[in-house]
């Protein structure tokens, strides 16, 4: 996990792992390794402003705990004179840098991110005490904040249940940090939290994981069975308590004997990658089929980087079967060496393609082969 690693540095993954992740928050000082300045800055803070029509709730203020109504982004300057927070949700869909971040993270991990923005003013605070339903990591880019971390009130706390309904911890905050240009913070889901800014004003952004959790695969579950009809089928009126315990009986005995049929880890797994996207979707002219081949055998090819790969067998053995960036492609007659190679670099070309497969020709074979890829956005003419 080389990136999650990277941004721990210099604690250690394995120690994170053992002791904080989902169970304690750390604060992790940069001494100077690090800092984030090429992913946010005050710079790509005001171009942001400048050159995005951001419309609430993708940007939003925040004084004393209460985030404003949405009329009050007319009045985004005078807010921040004032003290509020100005927040910008989801910015690795508006900054390249940030949204290759969040793409590693999101193929190392495997699970869904989500980066917000923070911009807050000195001695202010924009949210009161809170917890988020998700891992939260703090990565401090400008001026220094100054965090409170609580213990948990919920273990675990799922999407809905919201710290807004629940009262924040009477005890004394666990954690209390300084973070500075650099720093890291690490919060699990559900651990209060609140913080302030300093003597001069603040950016952070937040890198939000998105775990699954036992429910989601329950959730996945019940999608699997309504393609069966036993679990569609009506439960028995209520006349005779008998025949519904028969009726539950039978289908608690039939998932049972579904789940061991299954290699459901392995099937939950292939439909979590299923659902991932690419961080970059699109490549025209090629990509709407023109100029697929621009040097012929000598066109270079790359294939988007941070994805996972699913690469499997057909059942008839002629072939394989790849999800990769939320697409799955059947190719047939391909052989084993080209389904090892294809994804183990970032460049190729068709030269390339044909030492992968030997027996091929490449204008009845091999271009038809690259010319789907290229128009399934598989891979991007280079």
């Amino acid at each position: 996990m080389r990136s999650l690693a990277n941004l721990l540095k210099p604690y250690n993954l394995e120690d994170f792992l053992n002791n904080n992740w989902t169970n304690k928050a750390v604060a992790i000082k940069s001494e100077g390794k690090k800092d984030f300045a090429h992913l946010f800055s005050w710079e790509k803070l005001n171009h942001l402003l400048n050159f995005h029509e951001l419309k609430y709730p993708e940007i939003r203020l925040a004084v004393e705990g209460k985030v404003l109504d949405e009329s009050e982004n007319e009045n985004l300057i005078k807010f921040c004179q004032s003290g509020a927070t100005l927040i910008i949700n989801q910015v690795h869909k508006l900054i390249p840098e940030i949204a290759e971040f969040a793409a590693e993270f999101k193929a190392e991990l495997g699970y869904g991110n989500q980066v917000n923005a923070y911009c807050s003013w000195p001695e202010k605070q924009g949210f009161s005490s809170h917890y988020d339903t998700h891992e939260v990591f703090i990565l401090q880019t400008d001026g220094i904040k100054q965090w409170y971390v609580f213990a948990d009130t919920i273990k675990y706390p799922l999407t809905d249940q919201k710290s807004s309904t629940f009262s924040p911890p009477e005890t004394p905050p666990y954690l209390t940090c300084t973070l500075h240009p650099g720093d890291v913070l690490y919060i699990p889901r559900g651990h209060w939290h609140y913080a302030v800014a300093s003597d001069e004003p603040s950016l952070h952004l937040t890198l939000g994981i998105h775990c699954k959790t036992g429910i989601d695969l329950l959730e996945w579950l019940v999608g699997e069975l309504r393609q069966q009809s036993e679990w569609r089928q009506s439960l028995p009126l209520r006349t005779n308590q008998d025949s519904i315990d028969t009726s539950v009986n039978n289908l608690i005995a039939q998932l049972q004997g579904y789940t061991n049929s299954k290699n459901l880890g392995e099937e939950y797994s292939s439909y979590l990658d299923s659902l991932a996207k690419p961080v970059a979707k699109y490549s025209l002219p090629s990509q709407a089929g023109f100029n697929i081949f621009p040097y012929g055998i000598q066109t270079k090819y790359r294939i988007p980087k941070f994805q996972r790969v699913r690469i499997s067998e057909l059942p008839d053995g002629d072939g394989y079967k790849i999800v990769v960036g939320g697409k799955e492609v059947s190719l047939k007659g391909v052989t084993d060496k080209f389904t090892e190679n294809l994804f183990s670099t970032e460049f190729f070309t068709g030269e390339d393609v044909m030492d992968w497969l030997p027996d091929c020709d490449w204008e009845i074979d091999v271009m038809p082969l690259l010319s789907r890829l290229v128009v399934e956005g598989i891979i991007f003419v280079s």
